[in-house]
């Protein structure tokens, strides 16, 4: 199954909580509601091979409601494929954390939690690693 097979799955399985998916130059993407996010990383991995996690980052949309958007970066364990998900978050929510399905998750998050402000639910040990209280 391809990335893009994928992207159709999740969205059969995930329905209107899928805001939207891309394939561009290779890339998948899907953007979804963060209500999902967790089960939808969750179903990548368990369902799809998506074994490893490549990077967590976010996006600061100054001015716009939601605020920030949460990006993952997804692959499998021989590189074969790559996906993207993507959910947006409101100055006052927390992100489920990803350290239950990746422990890779915990500095990643670590470090978006530091440079953005945005918490992560459920984290073990979400503390600051690169800026001084």
């Amino acid at each position: 199954m391809s990335a893009a097979q994928d992207l159709e799955s999740l969205s059969a399985k995930f329905g209107a909580d899928v805001v939207g998916t891309k394939e561009f130059r290779g890339e998948s993407t899907i953007s979804v509601k963060l209500g999902v996010l967790h089960k939808v990383l969750a179903t990548a991995k368990s369902e799809h091979g998506y074994v490893m996690i490549i990077d967590i980052s976010s996006l600061d949309h100054f001015g716009e409601d939601p605020r920030f958007e949460m990006v993952y970066e997804l692959a499998t364990l021989d590189d074969s494929k790559h996906l993207r998900v993507k959910a947006k978050v409101s100055e006052d929510e927390e992100v489920p954390t990803a350290t239950d399905i990746w422990l890779g998750a915990d500095w990643h998050e670590r470090e978006v939690y530091d440079m953005m402000g945005i918490r992560f639910r459920g984290h073990p040990d979400l503390r600051r690693i690169i800026m001084w209280d």
